[in-house]
């Protein structure tokens, strides 16, 4: 997919909303590296325009069919006064639809929200609350929605035999002889047997939930007068999943004191007051909807978020970079090393970890 859009392909899609370039200002919104992502003026409504990167999702109308079902979800349950943020509408075009599609791909609009901003990373425990506080509130909101409507945007998206299949296939292929750089790496994945014996036994076990899957705080909305969240955005990736997942997203991207692929590992360590706070609101926010098995399960999903995108991240490096960007040949191999790191320090801190957990 061309990441330029030419002005006759934007007036096309524009079209279908009844505005063009001649009484609208386009201009691209946000950082996303996945979806091209613009905000729209126009003289009769504001509306964020979004072509679909059909690579990554390969049935683009799944993604929004299952965005337009969580939000009409999403609506009933605030209409009851039991979900507090703001749904993401789809807008129709005038085609009576919320999916538009041209010859560039795949497009909706989405209903934009004024006076809010993003943020890009947590740096204090209230911020971690309240991350923790809004993702928590949306699964809550969806917990009785029926997953057997939605649809699996990508497939084996959170399953860690699947990923485990995956770097066992790089091993035995090695296609740019980048094996004996990383050997010791492998090995310690396909000896974590314990780790991943328990996951198994627990996805066997855990309900399903409709689930974010990308629970990141740049995927939150802020008011700019009350500083608080206002709406949960980016549902691309929701699907039927487990709240660990969801969790240890958050834990993954919140609590370590360096980036992701930073290289001073001597220097990582766990913020527990981070943690603590994601936690304790996490399972807060469910008001009693979250059971014992499912609780007992966000230690392991804390855990199990960063040793996945390890293997992954080593997978992508055994391969080539094929997957993720990278600025550098051992980029892949840096954030490899990093997030298995965290894995170790997360399963060193477990009891620490599970204090704040079943906190009374």
């Amino acid at each position: 997919m061309s990441n330029v859009v030419d002005k006759k392909s934007l007036n096309e899609v524009l079209a279908f909303y009844h505005c063009s370039l001649n009484n609208s200002t386009v201009s691209p919104l946000g950082n996303g590296l996945i979806n091209q992502t613009y905000l729209v003026r126009s003289i009769n409504n504001n509306f964020v325009l979004q072509r679909i990167n059909d690579h990554v999702f390969k049935q683009p109308e799944q993604v929004i069919n299952n965005a337009e079902l969580i939000n009409n979800h999403l609506k009933n349950k605030q209409d009851q006064n039991q979900y507090p943020l703001e749904p993401m509408w789809q807008i129709t075009s005038n085609n009576d639809s919320p999916m538009v599609k041209t010859t560039e791909g795949f497009w909706r609009a989405i209903k934009f929200i004024p006076n809010c901003y993003t943020v890009e990373a947590v740096e204090t425990s209230e911020q971690a609350e309240q991350v923790a506080t809004a993702f928590g509130q949306f699964t809550s909101a969806l917990s009785d929605f029926p997953t057997s409507q939605l649809k699996e945007i990508i497939p084996d998206f959170h399953n860690l035999d699947f990923r485990l299949g995956q770097l066992k296939k790089a091993v035995v292929d090695d296609p740019k002889n980048r094996l004996s750089q990383c050997q010791q790496l492998v090995d310690f994945c396909f000896e974590q047997n314990d780790f991943i014996k328990r996951v198994a036994d627990l996805v066997a076990s855990l309900p399903v939930q409709v689930t974010h899957n990308d629970t990141k705080i740049n995927n939150l909305l802020f008011n700019s007068e009350t500083h608080k969240p206002i709406a949960v955005i980016d549902l691309d990736t929701c699907m039927p999943g487990f709240i660990m997942h969801d969790f240890g997203d958050m834990v993954r991207t919140c609590c370590s004191n360096l980036a992701e692929d930073a290289t001073d590992l001597e220097n990582m360590h766990i913020r527990m007051d981070i943690f603590e706070s994601l936690a304790k609101a996490y399972t807060k926010s469910f008001n009693g909807k979250i059971s014992e098995l499912e609780q007992e399960s966000l230690i392991i999903g804390a855990q199990l978020l960063p040793f996945m995108i390890g293997i992954r991240f080593l997978t992508d490096y055994i391969d080539g970079d094929n997957y993720f960007h990278t600025n550098h040949d051992l980029h892949n191999l840096e954030r490899a090393q990093n997030q298995l790191h965290l894995f170790k320090l997360l399963n060193s801190t477990q009891h620490q970890l599970a204090k704040s957990v079943f906190f009374k």
